[in-house]
């Protein structure tokens, strides 16, 4: 048969050889399996299935039968599949080795209709259509209100609709245990701590009582012997050398450390929201100073730096650092170094490292910023990592 357009699909027979090729069969419906998961209409990129001897063994095998099998599943190239050989096959692998299979290009909708009907499959409602229906169905089993739940359509892969409602349903079990939203998510999401990450409130609408335990804010202090100067650094690996170094440029210098925009987390000054490490041994009055300083909420009766990256994302933390500590500047000491390695075009692009989405925080309120190292940063083009220079 030769190829046929688009609009001569509809009245095409059932081939009369199909159900005694169950390979092809089972391959034609791979196909609506997968399209009943992700729709024609919800994908970036053609579906295509590589032939395999794992799946398809007797077509790989050198018999008169894989060859006759192979001439069918090619009568169906241009009809309803296109069906692309190899370029790079070896030349004693079987022709069908490593060749694709996908619905016909340029009628893919008709090729799956016409796909369909031999194969009686009729298409499934949509994720978002199965979802709503199932949490409707479930409504009762929430002690609060589903509409967001149906409006976030949320999805997992290899789980049903109903599979991830009885998920949502089993968080009813916990809510008065006072676990942290990871716990949660990995109790009742088969293991998958995160997938509740962005949905803390989500779960509040569903159980309104539910406790649901902070997850406190590690923050690292390295206290000096008589502290003067508060200085927040950016990056773990240099937190960690500063601390260990006998610089002068650091002496008196109280160290900490918090992972990211973290450390501009509102919650990071409520006693319920942080938990202090502090780095080595440092005098318990000391420990009691600081602390009695942090968790007051007031401004520092000394000065407070932040060091980091040279970088847009670095000052937006400075930045969000100043809403939370009120008067903190960036550490010339640290930059100055930096600002020499952008001085000899020593620095990196956006791009070489992975940090093309960074946005310019315009002004961040500090002098020195606004003033030397964003126009620096702007003008040069190129970035630094904290970790490129020392103390």
């Amino acid at each position: 048969m030769g190829i046929v357009t688009n609009g001569q699909l509809d009245g095409l027979p059932v081939p009369p050889w199909l159900h005694e090729e169950p390979e092809i069969r089972d391959l034609l419906d791979s196909l609506l399996t997968r399209l009943d998961k992700t729709p024609l209409a919800e994908r970036k990129q053609a579906l295509t299935v590589r032939l395999s001897k794992k799946h398809q063994p007797n077509l790989f095998k050198n018999s008169e039968a894989s060859d006759c099998s192979w001439g069918l599943l090619m009568s169906l190239s241009g009809v309803v599949l296109t069906v692309t050989e190899n370029p790079k096959r070896k030349p004693f692998d079987p022709v069908c080795a490593g060749a694709t299979v996908r619905l016909l290009a340029g009628a893919e909708e008709a090729a799956e209709a016409l796909l369909r009907r031999w194969l009686d499959r009729p298409c499934l409602p949509s994720y978002s259509a199965r979802w709503a229906a199932v949490v409707a169905a479930g409504d009762q089993l929430f002690p609060g209100a589903t509409t967001e739940l149906i409006r976030r359509v949320p999805k997992l892969a290899d789980k049903t609709p109903r599979e991830l409602l009885s998920a949502f349903v089993c968080i009813g079990a916990y809510q008065e245990e006072g676990l942290t939203l990871r716990q949660l998510s990995a109790r009742c999401f088969w293991g998958n701590s995160k997938f509740l990450d962005s949905r803390e409130d989500l779960v509040r609408s569903l159980f309104p009582q539910i406790i649901i335990a902070p997850r406190p804010v590690i923050i690292h202090v390295y206290l000096p012997a008589q502290l003067t100067d508060v200085l927040f650094i950016e990056n773990q690996d240099t937190y960690l050398q500063t601390a260990a170094s006998d610089s002068a440029a650091v002496d008196r210098h109280a160290l900490i450390y918090v992972s990211g925009f973290k450390g501009a987390a509102a919650r990071i000054r409520d006693p319920q929201g942080a938990l202090v490490h502090f780095h080595a041994v440092s005098d318990p009055r000391h420990q009691k100073q600081f602390l009695d300083w942090w968790f007051s909420r007031n401004e520092a009766n000394w000065p407070v730096w932040f060091w980091g990256d040279l970088d847009f994302s670095g000052f937006m933390i400075l930045k969000a650092l100043r809403g939370v500590f009120g008067d903190v500047s960036a550490w010339p000491a640290g930059y100055l170094p930096m600002l020499d390695l952008l001085a000899k075009s020593a620095g990196h692009s956006a791009e070489n490292g992975n940090k093309g989405g960074q946005i310019d925080p315009g002004d961040t309120g500090c002098a020195y910023a606004d003033g030397v190292l964003l126009p620096a940063l702007r003008s040069s083009g190129l970035l630094v990592d904290q970790e490129a220079v020392s103390i």
